[in-house]
């Protein structure tokens, strides 16, 4: 049951690499910040504690306190998360970075105002001294609700140089999202130039600056705060031409069911066509300086090496979320033994939409932590009379070993415009395409233990799940072991309890054990466990037998000791271990105690009922 698909980040900018950025647009040295709400956001509870950039740079956010953290509302957008902010005090911070000091840019927004207010802060790098880039709108007329003037440069607050646009209703926060980029004075709306001017050279601007890039709050002043949700922030170091701009677009808009104004080329996305909105990406041509010729994204398959990639074409392709796994597919063609339940459709479309052909291409899978592989056993299978099924079509064979888990099917010619393709295997015990997890998620309860539930949409020879924990996503522990159903074809669900958490900040990962002793794991969460000062924690309440006694922050020393309602002291074993302890209730009679802890400079107290 080999499962888990991991997204790489590579250094490469030109068509001589695969791009890992968003759309599979840019990596590392261009794409300088991708923050999107379905990836590396960390919480307490639903509050937004952290946001992990996912460009290749480690350029994370973070909320400088308590108060101030935004809101996570997952499935608020095309079933993706939005991070709200309450036009108060939330903010994210990014501590100051070189590559975040910009000259030139292209940056998307996925979000949307609650309601407009004066100073809608989006973000900036910078302070009102020494800004560097920013972006925030502002309310004019109560009664156009929402007007925004656009701040896209400036170079301090007296000469501040306004993009200042027609007044338009952008977007209300209850029902329209909308995405948009700029760069140098341009700003586009959903794919469409919304404003241009000529405007001062952006190299007047300053350069560099020592202050953190702050998201939800203009330059850390009071009162200028985002009161609306963010779904997604890109940066790019200098603008990327024109070919690549139509990807990014196309990649938000099947995404978020954004529809575009213009460029429009993936259609998959669209519920007639099956919702293949995840993970989209693409290569495209406007002319011969204007192209992006090889692309992934963060998903498992490249396209690069058209034969006849012409000007003004594109070849966009996502999928249907499906898992990478074949334990328990059907719809297999003559031959094929199982298939990835995970499905891609594409559109090779000129820029007019109208289908064309950009030749041969080559596609390579990467299937790590996928299991033994034999190259010989693997068949793309495409779609190749479109009806939706690939049991009446033929398997593709000639895929070739590209290098460490990358194999790679040359010169494919099958892959025309709205068909759908998957990976298959002809032999299922040399080349197993295993399941892979459909979810892993670690959630604070009220009681400051944390609940562990994952579930696996098929399994075959598994033994059983390990859940492990980190403080530092370094050194692992082991924390509680829960068998596997080891063979299904349907969906199982599993689920578990860590009771003794760690303070603050902590990670959860699962490894799972196959019968034949071959291990997988997950992709770690975050969880973080605020407790008030002096705080005492018993668990479980009620009690049948052990009850866990903690204290926040922990003392060096305590003393445990157990009152009836008499007030008269009970004898009950008590352990005391690293400043918490655990007492044995297992002989006393049923009824009320209070558990009295005394450190050293405090005494404690807490009711607690014990039920047989």
């Amino acid at each position: 049951m080999k499962r888990f698909s991991l997204c790489l980040s590579v250094l490469s900018w030109c068509s001589t690499q695969a791009q890992f950025g968003p759309g599979g647009v840019g990596a590392a040295a261009n794409n300088v910040l991708w923050l999107s709400g379905d990836n590396g956001v960390v919480v307490a509870g639903t509050a937004v504690t952290n946001w992990n950039d996912r460009s290749g740079n480690p350029n994370n956010a973070a909320s400088p306190s308590v108060a101030a953290r935004p809101t996570l509302i997952p499935g608020a957008l095309n079933n993706y998360p939005i991070i709200s902010f309450d036009g108060v005090n939330d903010e994210l911070r990014v501590p100051d970075a070189g590559s975040l000091d910009l000259q030139q840019w292209d940056l998307f927004f996925v979000g949307a105002d609650a309601a407009p207010k004066n100073n809608n802060a989006w973000l900036t790098k910078g302070t009102s001294t020494q800004p560097n880039y920013g972006l925030w709108s502002t309310s004019t007329d109560a009664m156009r609700l929402p007007v925004y003037d656009i701040l896209t440069l400036f170079s301090n607050p007296t000469t501040a140089n306004l993009a200042t646009g027609p007044s338009y209703n952008f977007f209300e926060y209850t029902n329209t999202f909308v995405f948009f980029i700029f760069s140098s004075r341009t700003l586009n709306k959903n794919g469409s130039t919304f404003y241009t001017d000529a405007g001062p050279n952006i190299l007047q601007f300053p350069a560099t600056n020592a202050n953190p890039l702050y998201i939800g709050n203009a330059q850390g002043a009071v009162g200028w705060n985002l009161n609306g949700g963010i779904s997604e922030i890109i940066a790019y170091n200098s603008p990327i031409n024109s070919a690549q701009r139509i990807i990014v677009n196309n990649y938000l808009s099947a995404k978020y069911n954004l529809p575009l104004t213009s460029n429009d080329l993936y259609l998959q996305d669209n519920f007639a066509n099956g919702d293949y909105d995840h993970e989209v990406a693409g290569i495209g041509r406007i002319s011969s300086t204007s192209l992006h010729t090889d692309s992934r994204g963060s998903a498992v398959v490249r396209i690069n090496n058209a034969s006849s990639l012409g000007n003004n074409e594109f070849l966009i392709w996502g999928h249907n979320n499906g898992v990478l796994g074949s334990w328990g597919s059907t719809d297999l063609p003559p031959g094929v033994q199982g298939r990835w339940f995970r499905v891609w459709r594409v559109n090779e479309v000129s820029q007019a939409g109208a289908a064309i052909d950009v030749g041969n291409v080559d596609m390579t899978f990467d299937l790590v932590n996928q299991g033994p592989v034999t190259v010989s056993d693997l068949r793309l299978l495409v779609d190749i009379n479109n009806n939706g099924i690939f049991a009446d079509d033929a398997p593709i064979a000639g895929a070739v070993a590209a290098g460490g888990t990358l194999y790679r099917f040359p010169a494919v010619s099958q892959l025309v415009n709205n068909r759908r393709f998957t990976l298959g295997t002809i032999n299922s015990g040399n080349t197993p395409l295993p399941i892979e997890l459909i979810s892993f998620t670690a959630q604070v309860e009220n009681d400051h233990t944390v609940r562990l539930d994952w579930s696996t949409a098929a399994e075959h020879d598994n033994d059983h799940f390990t859940v492990e924990r980190a403080q530092n996503a370094v050194e692992w522990d082991d924390v509680v072991h829960v068998p596997a159903a080891g063979n299904s074809t349907s969906v199982m669900n599993y689920s578990a309890r860590d009771h003794y958490p760690l303070p603050q900040l902590s990670y959860y990962r699962l490894r799972q054990t196959d019968t034949d002793g071959s291990i997988t794991h997950s992709n770690a969460v975050a969880v973080r466990i605020d407790r008030a000062a002096n705080e005492l924690l018993i668990y479980p309440d009620p009690a049948h037998d052990l009850v866990n006694v903690e204290v926040h922050p922990l003392p060096d020393n305590i003393a445990v000791q157990l009152y009836n309602d008499l007030g008269q002291v009970v004898k009950a074993p008590v352990v005391i271990e690293q400043g918490s302890a655990r007492i044995d209730v297992s002989a006393l009679a049923p009824g009320g105690y209070v558990v009295t802890v005394l450190t050293d400079n405090q005494v404690l107290q807490k009711h607690l009922l014990v039920a047989h």
